[in-house]
């Protein structure tokens, strides 16, 4: 039985609407995600403008790499099923790479730093260390920059968290959660 019943997009609260229409451009469908949030007008509120602003922030294959980081972490299966699915088709990441950046790995060392950081950083609930924020500084970021992976990696978390709780139903391809990168 569903934990939660999520709406189509014409039966959401009408708050929601014009915001489930906007989300619908980028992949062409509203993903079941923003349909779950869409019960609370408030909440899908700020997922959107989050969304918003960490896209301004990164290009598609680093928040990719960032979401499917901190998913991996949170073994949430959808929000890990559709970051692999944006990642393929908006990011142009390799499956094989996307598998590496779960595990916060990468074939590129700044890559490398970004998953690393963003793996450490959530499974500390942020309380890292000096020495791995001196490796993410020491790759390249700079300390806006940092605020903006913290950025993204709380909107991940937000998703997993509605997602895990709810046990959305997942709309793309699904992943193995359990699958680990060579």
């Amino acid at each position: 039985m569903p934990r939660v019943t999520i709406p189509d997009r014409d039966d959401a609260p009408t708050e929601s609407r014009e915001m489930l229409n906007a989300v619908a451009r980028h992949p062409r469908f509203v993903p079941a995600l923003f349909r779950a949030a869409s019960i609370s007008p408030d909440a899908l509120r700020g997922l959107t403008q989050l969304s918003g602003a960490v896209s301004r922030a990164f290009d598609a294959r680093s928040l990719a790499r960032i979401a499917l980081a901190v998913s991996q972490v949170n073994e949430c299966i959808y929000c890990l099923s559709l970051h692999t699915y944006l990642g393929m088709n908006f990011g142009k990441l390799s499956p094989h790479e996307m598998l590496r950046n779960r595990w916060g790995k990468s074939i590129d060392a700044k890559s490398t730093a970004l998953g690393m950081f963003v793996r450490r950083l959530v499974e500390t609930r942020g309380n890292v260390v000096d020495s791995e924020l001196q490796m993410i500084r020491d790759a390249g970021f700079g300390d806006a920059q940092i605020i903006e992976i913290v950025a993204a990696s709380a909107y991940c978390i937000f998703t997993n968290l509605i997602n895990n709780v709810f046990d959305t139903k997942v709309d793309f391809p699904e992943v193995d959660v359990d699958a680990n990168a060579a």
